[in-house]
């Protein structure tokens, strides 16, 4: 965090090798110019879970099953080639495996699909269906967990926090999450409701819980507030956060390095699971460059 900061005395130490030549190319890095980084939006699919997803989204999907026969006799070729070498990428890397489950809806919920976003029109993704209409496999979240909905807007807290601060400094801390899942574990006793059939109907499960599941945004929102409460008391109204997005504020740029370590130690720490993505991040920064980023950062 210190190298975002060369302007604070305490980081001279650090950010010392900066200045060399031989470290030109990492100096010169967009880790380190935000204003360009933010031009260019993630090349990723959307966070958005089954539960907030337009219906319209699956149309391609639906015309597959009112078809009488089998989806996997007729699954879209280019479906499958989109999303297969996904799932074996996962698979390798070891966050799912194959569900020693019967491939049967009635026993495994999801089907994988492939689909383009509006950011992305040539680009098909993995995106799985967990239509439920037996209501089979329901998913209750507890009062206190909210829909995006809900969550607060950064923007505006940031701009009342200017207001009293003429010198205010910000940052936006995204934490790390993959395309397809986020950082938390899914115990044994909850894969099977994420579980799902791929293009040929083998069935597998997730081992952290997929970006897909229904309200999958509201478990991520409360880890992240769960992590964050190590250091509320002591940041008060200088941390604000939605989804897996931390706005951190400051008086100026000393103040704002002591806010964004404490903040990384919260989330990086207990468990060593989760940590803050910087090359999605926006450190240092004044309120004119948040005025400027796409929504998509601020989401």
């Amino acid at each position: 965090m210190a190298m975002f900061f060369p302007e604070v005395d305490t980081t001279a130490h650090v950010t010392a090798f900066l200045k060399s030549d031989q470290y030109e190319a990492f100096r010169n890095s967009a880790l380190f110019d935000p204003r360009e980084r933010s031009k260019t939006r993630p090349d990723r699919r959307s966070r958005t879970s089954y539960k907030y997803r337009d219906s319209k989204f699956w149309t391609e999907w639906k015309a597959v099953l009112e078809k009488d026969r089998h989806f996997s006799d007729i699954y879209p070729f280019d479906w499958s080639l989109a999303i297969r070498p996904i799932i074996a990428k996962l698979y390798r890397a070891g966050v799912m495996a194959p569900a020693h489950l019967e491939n049967d809806s009635r026993i495994v919920p999801g089907v994988a699909t492939a689909n383009t976003e509006p950011h992305r029109p040539d680009t098909l993704d993995l995106f799985i269906n967990y239509d439920d209409p037996r209501r089979l496999f329901p998913i209750t979240y507890p009062p206190h967990f909210i829909g995006p909905d809900k969550w607060p807007k950064l923007l505006p807290i940031a701009e009342d926090f200017a207001e009293k601060h003429p010198n205010a400094r910000f940052a936006l801390l995204r934490i790390w999450t993959a395309p397809h899942f986020y950082p938390l574990m899914l115990g044994m006793g909850n894969r099977q409701a994420t579980s799902f059939q791929d293009s040929v109907s083998r069935p597998w499960e997730w081992k952290f819980l997929p970006k897909d599941m229904p309200g999958s945004e509201l478990s991520m929102h409360n880890t992240t507030g769960k992590a964050l409460e190590n250091v509320k008391e002591r940041l008060e109204d200088r941390i604000a956060y939605r989804g897996d997005l931390i706005l951190v504020m400051a008086e100026d740029g000393a103040e704002l390095l002591k806010n964004c370590t404490a903040a990384t130690f919260a989330v990086q720490t207990r468990p060593w699971l989760r940590e803050i993505d910087l090359w999605k991040s926006f450190v240092n920064v004044d309120l004119g460059l948040l005025r400027e980023l796409d929504p998509v950062w601020l989401d």
